[in-house]
């Protein structure tokens, strides 16, 4: 009996949290974390549930289930001791949230191909006076130019990651668009060192399963963790298709003495032939491909409230 009253007395605080994490713009493109004025006592009873509810709140997730549905998973998480981002690989969990989990196949792109061209071929591209739109216009302008071989083959590297238009913009310092007109965020950027910070930004999806425009969850495996993120369709690509994503990563340079070497990703990284979608039951319902659900996990299935 005196463990159901700690109960009571610990989730006693957990009322006033979700009413002011409640009041954040869910629509909004990039979530804040709503202020959570809590005594410092509270903060030292349970500081995991507390970031888990930060966590949600970032996610969007909290106008998704009960308050109910929230103190069972805390209690959850701290009987198990598992993480957000290991919890929502339980369909229990995320049907609690009125969600469907996908796995969609990953590909990676840069974010930044200009870079890694040519020190050469970068100068000239800067030196063009019209701008350069298409693929055959760079095409012809590397002819106009007699362009030795490795410059065309650099740029037709370049171009399965980005678009004409976007490397002559990225030859004056400006960023880099999307298909919808943003500019692009990639999700995970490369400090150098072996340092990489997770983002949360946009992605390539096909429109025809995930429109563009649309924000889902993705749980992608980034550094050996699992992150759990808020991100965008903004972009498209003509190998995107049906069940397929690709995430933008901004790597930096990598000096070669082959100057004809394509783009070489960090997989020693990043290691992801697929990744979990969390999509609403009216998007999930348009995937009509068979695809690999998330399998249940028995035993957290058992231990759960």
């Amino acid at each position: 009996m005196s463990r159901n009253r700690s109960h009571s007395h610990h989730f006693g605080w957990l009322a006033i949290v979700l009413s002011a994490l409640m009041a954040v713009n869910f629509g909004a493109a990039s979530l804040p974390v709503a202020p959570m004025v809590m005594p410092t006592d509270l903060l030292r009873i349970d500081p995991t549930a507390t970031q888990t509810l930060k966590e949600l709140n970032r996610l969007g997730l909290l106008r998704n289930a009960p308050q109910s549905s929230v103190e069972n998973l805390l209690t959850y998480q701290r009987r198990t001791g598992r993480p957000l981002a290991q919890i929502l690989r339980d369909p229990f969990w995320v049907a609690t949230f009125g969600l469907n989990a996908t796995h969609f196949k990953a590909t990676w792109y840069a974010a930044n191909p200009f870079d890694m061209l040519p020190k050469d071929l970068q100068v000239a591209i800067r030196e063009t006076k019209e701008p350069i739109k298409s693929r055959s216009q760079a095409e012809k302008w590397l002819d106009e130019i007699k362009a030795p071989d490795h410059w065309k083959s650099a740029i037709g590297f370049a171009l399965i990651e980005t678009t004409a238009s976007n490397l002559w913009r990225a030859a004056r310092g400006l960023r880099p668009f999307t298909k919808n007109g943003q500019f692009l965020e990639p999700i995970v950027v490369e400090r150098g060192g072996g340092v990489y910070d997770v983002r949360e930004g946009h992605i390539a999806t096909d429109p025809a399963v995930i429109p563009t425009g649309t924000t889902v969850l993705m749980l992608v495996r980034v550094g050996g963790k699992d992150r759990l993120l808020r991100v965008k369709a903004t972009d498209i690509g003509s190998a995107i298709r049906g069940v397929h994503v690709d995430l933008p990563i901004q790597i930096r340079p990598k000096g070669s003495a082959n100057p004809t070497a394509p783009i070489r990703f960090p997989k020693e990284y990043i290691r992801n032939s697929s990744v979990v979608i969390f999509l609403p039951g009216k998007l999930a319902a348009k995937i009509v491909a068979p695809v690999k659900k998330v399998s249940p996990n028995r035993k957290a299935a058992a231990a759960r409230p």
